[in-house]
C-alpha cells in the first residue's frame, strides 16, 4: 500500500512538473490567436475566390473545346461535300473532254471526207 502511496505522489507531482512547465513556457495571447485565426480565414478566403475563378477558367475552356469540336465538325462535313463535289466536276469535266475529243476526231473526218474530191 505505501508504494502505491508513493507511486501516485511521484505520478502527481511529475503532472505538476509537466503542467508548470507547459504554464512557464510563453503562451499565445488571446489576441495572438485572434490574429492568427484571422490571418488563416483570410487566406482561406483568398484560396476559396482562386479556387472559384479557376471553376470558372475550366467551365469556360470546357465551354471553347465544345465549340471547337463542333466546329471541327461542321468543317469536316463541309470537307466531305465539297471534295464529292470536286470529284463530281472532275468526273464531268473528264465526260465532256472525251465528248470534245470525239467531236474532234469526227469533224477532222469530216474535213478530210470534204478536201478529198
Amino acid at each position: 500500500m505505501k508504494s502505491t502511496y508513493q507511486i501516485a505522489v511521484i505520478a502527481g507531482l511529475l503532472a505538476g512538473l509537466i503542467f508548470l512547465e507547459a504554464g512557464c513556457q510563453n503562451p499565445e495571447s488571446d489576441a495572438d490567436l485572434i490574429r492568427r485565426a484571422r490571418l488563416v480565414a483570410n487566406e482561406n478566403i483568398a484560396l476559396k475566390k482562386q479556387l472559384d475563378e479557376k471553376d470558372k477558367q475550366i467551365a469556360q475552356l470546357e465551354e471553347k473545346i465544345k465549340q471547337l469540336q463542333e466546329e471541327m465538325q461542321e468543317i469536316s462535313e463541309q470537307t466531305s461535300q465539297t471534295t464529292y463535289r470536286m470529284l463530281q466536276i472532275t468526273a464531268e469535266a473528264e465526260q465532256r473532254a472525251v465528248a470534245l475529243r470525239k467531236e474532234n476526231e469526227q469533224l477532222k473526218q469530216q474535213l478530210e471526207q470534204l478536201r478529198s474530191p
